[in-house]
C-alpha cells in the first residue's frame, strides 16, 4: 500500500545488470526513495547476483516504507536469472509470474 496516491515512477532497467552496474543501479533506485516504483525489466539480457541484491534491498527498503516496489515487465532472462538464485520475492516477479 502506497501512502500516496501518485503514480508510480517506472525504474527502466539496462540490458546488462552485472558487477559493474550495481552501483549504478543502487544509484537510480536510491533516486526514487520515497516513490512508488514499477521495474520494467523487459531488455534485460544478463543478471548478475550484486544487481539482484540491490533490488532485494530495495524491497525490503520500500516495504519497510509503506511504498510500492515491483517489477512490472521481465525477459525471460531476467526471470530465469531469478529462477535459477532460487530467488522467489514477489515483487521480483511480474504479476503473471507469481501464484
Amino acid at each position: 500500500m502506497s501512502s500516496t496516491d501518485a503514480a508510480p515512477k517506472i525504474l527502466k532497467l539496462p540490458e546488462v545488470l552485472d558487477l559493474n552496474a550495481a552501483n549504478r543501479l543502487h544509484e537510480q533506485v536510491l533516486a526514487h526513495k520515497g516513490e512508488s516504483i514499477d521495474v520494467d525489466a523487459s531488455d534485460v539480457s544478463r543478471l548478475g547476483a550484486q544487481c539482484v541484491q540491490v533490488l532485494l534491498s530495495a524491497v525490503q527498503s520500500w516495504n519497510a516504507d509503506h511504498q510500492s516496489f515491483k517489477v512490472a515487465q521481465a525477459s525471460d532472462a531476467y526471470i530465469k536469472t531469478l529462477q535459477l538464485l532460487g530467488i522467489s520475492d514477489e515483487s521480483l516477479l511480474p504479476k503473471e509470474m507469481v501464484k
